[in-house]
């Protein structure tokens, strides 16, 4: 019986990391056209989220944002919902929902679709002054990748090696005999 619980347990662990698979997703978003006399017309930044797929539910986690142009106190946060395809994301998230108070600087949205064709069905904001701005135009767009300057100096480095290899390799040729 001992045995039985142990391989039982077992295969319940393989089935599992069978199933999980980490994803990363990079989107650009831009909100407008919220209601009259928002502090900002256009709001938009680059969030990029890392997730088990494989998971029911992912508890809150911080997000990576980019050239986010609204205030928000605190954290930004995402939480996955594998049932609903969705990522709920804001700087005050709990388990598919987010809060905001109008007396906080503060923001949430959510992203449906996220492994199809991402959407987002409400963006809201709060600057701290006493209201909340709802957008009515929001656009998703994946997020352009750009490499990282030590990239760019590796992929560099590695042309002048392979050159220089080359160069190298041409020299060592006499009378068309090359020697190694």
């Amino acid at each position: 019986m001992k045995y039985l619980i142990v391989a039982a347990a077992l295969l319940a662990g393989t089935a599992t990391q069978a199933n999980a698979q980490i994803v990363t997703k990079k989107f650009q978003i831009v909100a407008s056209g919220f209601d009259g006399g928002a502090p900002i017309g256009t709001v938009k930044g680059i969030f990029e989220f890392t997730y088990n797929s494989g998971a029911f539910i992912t508890p809150p986690a911080p997000v990576s944002v980019t050239g986010f142009n609204a205030p928000y106190a605190g954290t930004a946060l995402f939480s996955f919902n594998k049932m609903n395809d969705m990522l709920t994301v804001g700087n005050n998230i709990g388990f598919g929902s987010y809060t905001l108070s109008p007396a906080t600087s503060g923001f949430g949205f959510f992203l449906k679709n996220v492994s199809t064709s991402p959407n987002i069905s409400s963006f809201g904001y709060s600057t701290g002054a006493g209201k909340i701005w709802y957008a009515s135009n929001i656009t998703v767009s994946p997020a352009s990748a750009v490499p990282e300057a030590s990239t760019w100096a590796m992929m560099i480095g590695g042309f002048g090696a392979a050159g220089g290899v080359l160069r190298a390799a041409r020299r060592r040729q006499v009378n068309g005999q090359v020697f190694a």
